[in-house]
């Protein structure tokens, strides 16, 4: 049932949840239009439905939909919900075994500039 939710969510979502332009674009006040409008203000025109609706609480609940379907949040979530992957808590031992994590931490400072 979680995964045919995300399924859902990302159906009435639409492509939008992964093409929406960034904060900083909304935020944007470098002028690119005909008339000298900003790149934040073409983005509000462009991204405003109804009156009523906010464009900015419409950013919000796609950026948690993205999470949800495609995140952080998402991660592993969608996998067990569809293919039923077993008890976490066995993923977690097996990944611990066999994941290398220390190796993955030292990786992953090298890749980013970290000392130890």
């Amino acid at each position: 049932f979680p995964y045919e939710i995300v399924r859902l969510a990302e159906d009435i979502a639409g492509g939008l949840m992964v093409t929406m332009p960034s904060q900083k674009d909304f935020e944007s006040e470098l002028p690119v239009g005909r008339g000298g409008e900003s790149v934040g203000a073409i983005c509000r025109k462009y991204f405003a439905t109804r009156e009523d609706v906010d464009v900015e609480d419409r950013q919000k609940v796609l950026r948690l939909l993205e999470n949800l379907c495609l995140g952080t949040a998402a991660v592993g979530y969608r996998t067990e919900s569809m293919h039923g992957a077993g008890s976490p808590q066995a993923q977690r031992i097996m990944i611990s075994r066999q994941g290398n994590i220390q190796g993955k931490k030292d990786l992953a400072r090298a890749i980013a500039g970290i000392e130890k």
